[in-house]
């Protein structure tokens, strides 16, 4: 297949075959044999060498296509771009916006409330969790 010359477009997300397909500064469409399709961006983290003495050169995952929407991907990519710039390495820096196990049950406990048979069964059922699975503090 031909390289692509400028950005790509939802269009040629959806439609191109198997490879790795550049969108420009450093971000990249993969499209696995099976059709999965996924984001990386390529990233040299300033100052930092690996071990043969070169620049930092380091690809990091952005998600899939199914999760994670073109612009998405490049707001992305531009975040690490700009930490690697500044001598931060992604992978050790990124901001996570996920939320904890802990949130994740606490806020499931709360929508499903109506539906437990009594107050008590809702309480047990957020307490072994909290006994048993939360990280405790």
């Amino acid at each position: 297949m031909a390289a692509l010359s400028g950005k790509l477009t939802k269009k040629l997300v959806e439609s191109l075959g198997p490879g790795r397909h550049g969108d420009g500064n450093g971000l990249y469409l993969v499209v696995d044999p099976s059709g999965a399709r996924r984001w990386i961006v390529r990233v040299t983290v300033k100052g930092q060498k690996n071990r043969m003495g070169a620049p930092l050169r380091t690809d990091f995952g952005l998600g899939g296509t199914d999760i994670v929407t073109l612009n998405q991907a490049r707001d992305r990519a531009l975040e690490y771009r700009r930490m690697a710039k500044q001598g931060l390495n992604p992978r050790f820096n990124a901001s996570r916006a996920i939320p904890s196990f802990e949130e994740i049950a606490q806020q499931v406990h709360i929508d499903r409330m109506p539906t437990w048979k009594n107050a008590k069964h809702g309480q047990q059922w957020i307490n072994t969790l909290r006994d048993y699975a939360f990280i405790k503090r």
